[in-house]
């Protein structure tokens, strides 16, 4: 694949991808596969995002996503087509037990029906359960809280939903909407009258579909980064990192992005461009050629989240055979939760202990911008008091965002149907992100794809219609 140089400052791609996440690689490999131009940009000195591997010690602590779940074809298919299939590291059984904390004691999570039966609620909140079926869908949208508090009770919403909205968007249940959170409960609850009716319907369609993926957790020996930096190599001289964008416009049927890279000022042409960055990043960048849409990014809110790593010998520590646990809110804690990273892929780990905990999210956002030794000493005091671990780390590795996982609230749907308007208006500068379908990996996987492949037919459609004007 080559590039057309003018000069030694000016270049011509077909297709710009701004942004070295998983997204941003993910789209640009797709374009490559169909022999279309493709150049990315990543301001950073490296690529992945908030998806990265530190290594210390012998240790290897995953940044980001600790897990990532088969639960759709894109993310599949991707590894197979990167040739990473035959290093898949498929979780341990031991990772579906999990744990939730409730007057300083850790209490198994129990499936349904079997939630009929813990600890984790009340009498009165398990016979509050019996009358969901009974309650009247909602005829307007709701927050998770206030969807969770009608059809089940306030106790539900305590102990179980709020350290799992917790643990996944780092949130507050008040802050996301509940069909952003339970797309599938608010769909049985439209179509059935009933999320307990819809589950029994659900339940008994499954049994007779073939299944199309596992929704198993899986990992790498090196993390989900092996995907990040198979996915760069493959680019190759098509990704440039620590290149900044200054201005990018519309001139002459053309956009043009003007960049500063390896201390050099750069001027791209190009046809079209993918912006795969946070909202907030996004709304920089198109806020002088798409102020309204901008400003719709600029809505969207983030949790900040810091992570703290703690490495361990199996012969100092023990943890119980699970995923980890979460912490609800009304037990009055510092910490979200933490995950038993070695207890998930023990393979990983040999004679080694990873825990891994969560601080802050829209719960506590203070503290997740404490200075890194302030959140080593909160970590280990929080796991000193809940798992009795006074034992010293053989290492330690914080990671800590400002603005960590987009929220998608009330007002999310309208910022969507404003990016995919413009997209249908212009045609020519598209958008993809946690932030647009799912912050989960499999999600911005899928939407990645989804919009390389907007992008090669609109390239295709051009060339056509240029070609039957000559």
């Amino acid at each position: 694949m080559h590039f057309h140089r003018e000069t030694s400052s000016s270049m011509k791609v077909q297709v710009v991808v701004i942004g070295a996440g998983v997204a941003g690689l993910c789209a640009a490999y797709r374009l490559k596969e169909k022999g279309i131009s493709t150049l990315v940009i990543e301001a950073d000195k490296q690529v992945g995002g908030k998806i990265q591997s530190i290594r210390l010690e012998n240790f290897t602590f995953d940044v980001g996503p600790n897990t990532v779940l088969d639960s759709n074809e894109a993310v599949m298919r991707l590894i197979n087509d990167a040739g990473l299939s035959a290093k898949i590291l498929w979780a341990n059984s031991a990772a579906n037990a999990r744990y939730i904390l409730k007057k300083n004691k850790l209490i198994a999570l129990k499936n349904s029906p079997a939630i009929l039966f813990t600890p984790l609620l009340s009498l009165p909140a398990k016979v509050r359960l019996f009358k969901e079926v009974f309650i009247a869908p909602s005829p307007v949208r709701e927050t998770a809280a206030e969807f969770i508090s009608r059809r089940f009770g306030k106790e539900v919403l305590d102990y179980l939903i709020n350290p799992f909205l917790a643990g996944t968007f780092g949130a507050k249940p008040e802050h996301i909407a509940a069909d952003e959170a339970f797309r599938t409960l608010t769909q049985w609850e439209k179509e059935h009258g009933s999320v307990i009716k819809g589950a029994w319907h659900a339940l008994r369609q499954r049994k007779r579909a073939a299944k199309k993926s596992s929704r198993r957790m899986f990992s790498f020996a090196g993390g989900f980064y092996e995907v990040i930096t198979q996915l760069a190599e493959r680019l190759a001289s098509n990704l440039w990192c620590e290149a900044h964008v200054q201005t990018l416009m519309r001139q002459n049927g053309t956009l043009q992005l003007s960049l500063t890279h390896a201390g050099h000022a750069q001027l791209i042409e190009t046809k079209k461009v993918i912006v795969a960055t946070p909202a907030p990043d996004a709304a920089r960048l198109i806020k002088p050629i798409a102020p309204t849409l901008a400003a719709a990014l600029e809505k969207v809110p983030y949790s900040p989240v810091a992570q703290v790593f703690l490495g361990y010998s199996t012969e100092q520590v023990h943890v119980p055979d699970a995923f980890g646990f979460l912490v609800p809110e009304v037990e009055n804690r510092k910490i979200l939760g933490a995950v038993f990273n070695s207890k998930i892929f023990p393979e990983r780990y040999g004679d080694r202990l990873v825990i891994t905990v969560f601080i802050g999210g829209s719960r506590q956002p203070e503290l997740a911008q404490l200075p890194k030794e302030e959140l080593i000493a909160l970590a280990r005091a929080e796991l000193a008091d809940i798992l009795g671990i006074q034992t010293p780390p053989k290492a330690v590795a914080t990671a800590q965002w400002h603005a960590a996982i987009p929220q998608y609230g009330l007002g999310h749907q309208e910022v969507r149907q404003a990016v995919e308007e413009y997209e249908q208006e212009h045609g020519d500068i598209f958008f993809t992100g946690n932030w647009r379908h799912g912050i989960s990996v499999p999600d911005t996987i899928e939407h990645a794809e989804k919009i390389a492949e907007q992008v090669a037919a609109s390239l295709h459609h051009e060339t056509l219609a240029s070609e039957s004007t000559h």
